[in-house]
């Protein structure tokens, strides 16, 4: 799943690269909401039975 996630990644940024490399701040935000989300896949790779944030947020928010 990590690598789909990894080429729809590539595949986005190849359709919006004007609109990213336009403004330094959507390329930032480009940026870090991605390596957010590898991370959070790396991390499911690793320990799949950590629970999802669905579920903490349910958990604290009642």
């Amino acid at each position: 799943m990590i690598y789909v996630f990894g080429s729809l990644l590539i595949i986005s940024f190849m359709k919006h690269k004007d609109i990213l490399l336009n403004k330094k701040r959507n390329l930032v935000l480009f940026l870090i909401l991605s390596v957010c989300g590898i991370a959070l896949g790396v991390v499911r790779m690793i320990y799949p039975y950590v629970p999802s944030i669905a579920y903490i947020l349910e958990k604290y928010l009642k």
